[in-house]
């Protein structure tokens, strides 16, 4: 497969893997909804902003990959979208605090952040993967 082909494929991997990674936390345990709200704005941004770039990013690499837009129109709106998204994630990540969740059932919440970084990374990743196959 072709890098130019590949690497939507993959942003949108890495895509809905932000978006599965925020929304599991709510459908399992509905009734800790005002804790993880608290948990997901702290930090200088929240990680809210992750949410929708990630929704936007497969939107974006979907249109490029299926010829609805330009491959190079794509790739250059992918590239920002995905570095900021990176760049809110690791601000949540490394600043917001971990006490609205003290007493949660799952002990895999406290490594969410790192979950939802990587995601936003391989976003990033083929990003730039696809905007060098189009523009080279």
């Amino acid at each position: 497969m072709r890098t130019e082909q590949a690497a939507p494929v993959l942003g949108i991997a890495g895509c809905l893997a932000a978006v599965a990674a925020l929304a599991l936390p709510f459908a399992l345990f509905p009734g800790w909804g005002a804790e993880l709200g608290q948990y997901y704005t702290g930090g200088p941004l929240g990680v809210g902003a992750v949410l929708a770039f990630a929704l936007v990013g497969v939107v974006v690499f979907l249109a490029g990959a299926r010829g609805r837009t330009d491959a190079t129109t794509a790739a250059g709106i992918a590239v920002p979208l995905g570095v900021v998204a990176f760049l809110v994630a690791l601000s949540w990540a490394l600043s917001a605090s971990l006490d609205p969740l003290f007493g949660f059932p799952a002990s895999w919440i406290t490594e969410l952040r790192w979950v939802v970084l990587a995601a936003t990374g391989l976003v990033t990743l083929a990003a730039g993967l696809y905007a060098r196959a189009t523009l080279g």
